[in-house]
């Protein structure tokens, strides 16, 4: 195969999306450094500092709060694999493909699914999220604050406060938003964001 003997040419493009997006020079310098084991102890370092990068990103003191390498399909398994169990009462909200997706996840992992669904282009108020968690009483409520298969940014507001009132987690996809549009993870939970809301 002569182009295994060719070198690799990527084009150079401009990419304003969510994502894939360039990396800053910064970054591609850094993944140009010789690799350290995942047990140094000047990873845990690195690891401590990214932590807090995150922290000041969701604007949490959540010790709680830590990375995983991976795709944003990657976050919202890991997500939902460790806050659901077969049988758990499920609310998605479902205004684009990730509410789409976050379904398929929980039904594949034996959950009563319960769907809010809007057309493409629409956000939930808080009533109609009332309205969904008075009628299910899910143990989990689902929804993405950035739908990026339509542009729509949800309204956060209040939504830690509803949970806590129907004693449900809340579980939000800031995948496409995060960075772009304030998320206040601590601010926007109120009560007992340490508990109750998980955002990725």
């Amino acid at each position: 195969m002569s182009s295994l003997l060719q070198p690799l040419l990527v084009p150079d493009r401009l990419m304003l999306g969510p994502g894939p997006s360039n990396v800053p020079p910064r970054i591609l310098a850094a993944g140009g450094r010789q690799l350290i084991g995942h047990i140094h102890e000047e990873m845990f370092q690195i690891m401590d500092e990214i932590k807090v990068g995150i922290q000041y990103a969701f604007q949490t003191q959540n010790a709680l709060t830590l990375a995983i390498s991976g795709t944003g399909h990657c976050a919202m398994e890991a997500a939902l694999l460790n806050t659901v169990e077969p049988g758990d009462a499920v609310l998605v909200a479902v205004n684009g493909i990730w509410g789409e997706r976050a379904v398929d996840v929980s039904q594949r992992l034996g959950a009563d699914i319960h769907q809010l669904v809007k057309p493409a282009g629409e956000y939930f108020t808080l009533k109609e999220i009332e309205e969904g968690l008075a009628q299910h009483m899910p143990s989990l409520l689902f929804i993405t604050h950035g739908e990026s298969s339509t542009g729509v940014v949800q309204p956060l507001d209040g939504l830690g406060d509803l949970c806590h009132r129907f004693n449900c987690l809340l579980l939000v996809d800031a995948v496409a938003s995060l960075g772009g549009t304030p998320i206040l993870m601590d601010q926007q939970g109120e009560q007992d964001s340490k508990t109750f809301n998980l955002y990725y």
